[in-house]
């Protein structure tokens, strides 16, 4: 197969054009020179953090993204209810600072009387919970756990409002879907995820089954009618966890399209659900920190089973109190502040400061940037945070210049998947419909050819995919081509062709 491009990116920087030569599902040679045929071509995407399988329950269900008032929340799960009579109803997308209010318990009853309702954030880190859901998990008004919150109104009585570790006390009890409809809702995931330009992914999944040899198999078997490569997280919350992935790893052997990934430790929640953990109080609700998840050692315990065993942990510190946990205790456990026998890696680190910038290259971490969450946190982020710490926040230029190992993820469904719109708010760090505030430092943008390495060769290398996202021979053939390129208008970007070890997995 030949393919000819008047201009080509490599996964590191453009030239004006050149020729592809692919066999055997790789590539053979790249020749220069402008050609005609495609306006583009560039390696597939990678996305270096999302929720695959997650994404595709939510495609199949109740969607509450784009709801914008009570009255069409109301409106959105009525009519699911309606359509879908049985007894469990779930949703996931709701935004309280787009909705103008937090749904909770009683608003949930008033719809559908009597229904078990279990709807989830757009962050994944807080679900409201109907009084029929409530009761099948047993939660009342004496019910605690570690690391979570369950929500109450002055009288004591759970509102339905459940934060962090809360959120598994009523996801647990949630029948199981059928294997069929996992795998149709991955079979959806994987296609739209190719209509974006995307051939790889990171993701962690455990959350939507806990079984990993169940959703190992279930990965390796539609990945081979639906090639997609799929490094599979391994979701982990304390040491004997981590130690039963380290005996399932020895156990595995990664296939042609599923590879084994790191162990992801959730350290703290969200910034827009007000439970990222904070050095100091939320600008707009005193008093409050967010959630802490672990204490120090019980991170340290895991911490320090990682770095013997040779695991890559990916870490999920959105706030500046989470990281700054992860860096003391790192720190710790290598006896000073230097790089160790793993790659590990923060997952977001949104909230920084300058220190703790510094101190994550001085411990040789990779670093999982999310440049779409602009698109949604510009509009809230500076009431939340104040304009002092937002001027270290969000602040890839910087990290980028500090020599940081940086990647990006869309953490899709929280997001939409599309990578073209984390490169167009990483170039530009406007919204959709071309906003910014003056708060979000047009300094901290990168330049288009950064932007794109983000995902391609830097998702690549981080998951120690030595042969992806690069047009160099001898890589695999995993590419996008595009008829219409316009770096103006960056999100609107839509590849006419996807390959995948050389084979068409898209066609427009």
């Amino acid at each position: 197969m030949l393919i000819t491009a008047g201009k080509l990116f490599d996964g590191k920087e453009f030239s004006d054009g050149g020729s592809i030569r692919i066999r055997d599902g790789r590539i053979k040679s790249v020749e220069p020179g402008k050609q005609q045929g495609a306006v583009l071509v560039a390696p597939g995407f990678i996305d270096s953090h999302l929720h695959l399988l997650n994404l595709g329950i939510a495609l199949q269900g109740l969607k509450l993204n784009n709801c914008s008032c009570r009255q069409e929340f109301i409106q959105a799960l009525a009519d699911y209810a309606r359509v879908c009579p049985g007894q469990w109803i779930t949703g996931r997308g709701w935004d309280q600072n787009k909705l103008g209010f937090t749904p909770d318990r009683w608003l949930l009853d008033a719809i559908c009387p009597h229904r078990p309702i279990v709807l989830t954030r757009t962050c994944g880190h807080v679900v409201a919970a109907s009084s029929k859901a409530l009761e099948l998990a047993g939660i009342t008004a004496s019910s605690e756990i570690a690391g979570g919150v369950i929500k109450r109104d002055f009288t004591g009585r759970p509102t339905g409002i459940l934060e962090e570790n809360a959120v598994g006390l009523v996801l647990s009890v949630i029948p199981s879907l059928e294997p069929a409809i996992l795998y149709g809702a991955l079979v959806t995931a994987i296609k739209y995820a190719h209509s974006c330009g995307i051939t790889g992914v990171h993701t962690d999944d455990r959350g939507q089954v806990e079984d990993y040899l169940g959703l190992w198999e279930l990965y390796d078997r539609v990945t081979q009618s639906h090639p997609l490569r799929v490094q599979l997280h391994y979701s982990i919350s304390s040491p004997e966890e981590l130690r039963d992935y380290i005996r399932l790893a020895e156990e595995l052997n990664d296939t042609a399209f599923v590879y084994k990934g790191a162990a992801k430790l959730f350290l703290d929640g969200s910034l827009g659900a007000g439970t990222a953990a904070l050095l100091d109080d939320y600008s707009d609700n005193p008093g409050n920190r967010g959630v802490l998840v672990y204490g120090d050692d019980a991170v340290r315990e895991i911490v320090s089973i990682a770095e013997e065993q040779g695991i890559q942990l990916a870490v999920h510190a959105i706030g500046d109190g989470a990281a700054e946990q992860f860096l003391r205790v790192l720190a710790q456990v290598r006896g000073g502040w230097k790089p160790g026998p793993v790659l590990h890696r923060i997952v977001h680190f949104q909230v920084t400061n300058i220190s703790q910038i510094q101190r994550a290259k001085a411990l040789g971490l990779a670093i999982e940037i999310q440049p779409v969450f602009l698109q949604t946190d510009m509009h809230w982020a500076e009431s939340r945070l104040g304009k002092e710490r937002l001027q270290t926040s969000y602040c890839w230029q910087t990290m980028d210049r500090a020599g940081l190992y940086l990647s990006g993820g869309s953490d899709s469904p929280v997001e939409e998947i599309n990578p073209w719109l984390g490169v167009a708010t990483a170039v530009t760090r406007r919204d959709r419909a071309g906003n910014y505030a003056a708060a979000w430092r047009q300094d901290e943008s990168l330049g288009l050819a950064r932007a794109l390495c983000l995902f391609t060769a830097a998702a690549a290398g981080v998951a120690g995919w030595k042969d992806l996202g690069r047009i160099v021979p001898g890589n695999r053939a995993d590419l996008a081509v595009y008829s219409q390129f316009d770096a103006e208008n960056l999100s609107a970007a839509r590849p006419d062709q996807v390959l995948v070890q050389g084979n068409i997995v898209y066609q427009r």
